[in-house]
């Protein structure tokens, strides 16, 4: 599995520096004008790099970080020259706004981080995500990158958040139309490609009704929205993206485990806390591995269902203590630790999110709670824990003939 899984970095570089002047100019309009504007990240300048974490692994197994690997050796590090800190910060010093909040009820807020941590905290979520899984999407759908292409395909985001992957599939498929949704104006109102949209529209309704007509919509994709979903809310939801999309259309929803696995116990306890706040709010926190059986009911076709194992700070270290005996292989191994790290310290963010609600719901003071996640990076290294996120594609199909099952 060796699949390149960036984009043409100067395509990126050349993205990133007119949307930093466009912030700068909204700057200048929000100071006059006194304007409100949401704008989210734009595309973070990464290098181009070829890196595989893992492939397809049982629960209850060890993932292997350095599977086919294939970096440039020309290449810097995973992250990019502007780090998503230091560019979420500039467009929070930009005088724009961002913000997003997750509930595991309407009147609890799980996920009340600040403008830039939350947004910081997305933005490396979809890297490390598409690092993960080779690619911003799965599912066969026919986009082209040929600005001259006659397609026409609609794409449907739903829950958007921020708007990273919807304006970074916009920018990779100009001739597609991309209409990202959330309750929540997260997402940029002005800056954006010409070919992106978004709307406004809470998904998290008992009779959802989505505001889209019947068979107008080519692709579908969701992803990370089991914090905000019932359980009862799924099944209707999933039958709605099966009325809008259009004979041949296709499906992909992506979820985590909310859980670590390890050989460790030291997460089990805020591990089970966390399942029994799902439950008791009418939430099914192991939704991700019922995502085929939805697709099933609804009446889809052509179901595909892998996950992928994410290691948490562990993996390959580098082998070598000086650049003359440094080889190809340990900088491969290098840029496989450097991503485990990386997803450690997304992982510890949002334990860090969860800090509210856990202290407030279970009388632990901030201080205890803050020691207990501190002590997680190493565990996890010395556990080799993991996290899992699993995908689903599915295809509506043609006609009521139409029979073909999951492989």
């Amino acid at each position: 599995m060796t699949t390149d899984i960036s984009i043409a970095s100067k395509r990126r570089n050349r993205l990133l520096r007119s949307v930093m002047n466009a912030l700068q100019g909204y700057k200048r309009k929000k100071k006059n004008n006194q304007l409100k504007v949401a704008v989210a990240s734009p595309l973070i300048a990464m290098e181009d790099s070829q890196l595989i974490v893992s492939t397809k692994l049982r629960s209850n197994s060890s993932p292997s970080c350095a599977r086919n690997i294939d970096i440039s050796s020309n290449q810097k590090a995973l992250t990019s020259r502007l780090s998503i800190k230091s560019l979420t910060k500039a467009i929070h010093d930009s005088g724009v706004s961002m913000s997003r909040s997750t509930s595991l009820a309407s009147h609890i807020e799980i996920l009340p981080n600040s403008d830039v941590q939350e947004l910081d905290r997305m933005v490396s979520q979809h890297y490390i995500l598409r690092t993960a899984f080779d690619a911003d999407y799965s599912a066969p759908i026919a986009l082209s990158a040929d600005p001259e292409s006659s397609s026409k395909v609609v794409v449907l985001d739903i829950g958007c958040g921020s708007g990273t992957w919807t304006m970074e599939m916009a920018t990779q498929f100009p001739q597609a139309h991309f209409i990202g949704v959330d309750k929540q104006a997260s997402f940029p109102h002005d800056i954006k490609p010409k070919n992106c949209h978004f709307k406004l529209f809470d998904i998290n309704q008992s009779m959802v009704k989505l505001p889209f007509l019947d068979q107008s919509v080519d692709y579908i994709f969701q992803r990370d929205l089991n914090w905000n979903l019932s359980e009862t809310t799924w099944l209707p939801l999933v039958k709605e993206f099966f009325r809008v999309l259009k004979p041949g259309g296709w499906i992909e929803l992506v979820e985590p485990d909310i859980e670590t696995h390890s050989a460790s116990s030291y997460e089990d306890f805020l591990t089970n806390k966390l399942i029994g706040a799902f439950q008791d709010r009418q939430q099914d926190p192991f939704i991700a591995k019922r995502l085929s059986s939805f697709m099933a009911v609804a009446g889809f076709r052509r179901i595909q269902s892998d996950f992928q194992s994410i290691p948490l700070g562990w993996g390959y270290q580098k082998l070598c203590t000086s650049a003359i005996s440094s080889t190809r292989k340990d900088h491969r191994l290098l840029r496989c630790s450097e991503f485990a790290r990386a997803a450690a310290s997304h992982r510890l963010d949002l334990l860090k999110s969860l800090q509210p609600w856990f202290t407030r719901e279970n009388n632990v003071s901030k201080a205890k709670y803050d020691n207990y996640i501190s002590q997680l990076p190493d565990e996890w290294y010395h556990a080799k824990s993991y996290t899992n996120w699993h995908r689903s594609t599915a295809q509506k199909p043609y006609t009521k003939h139409d029979t073909a099952i999951a492989v």
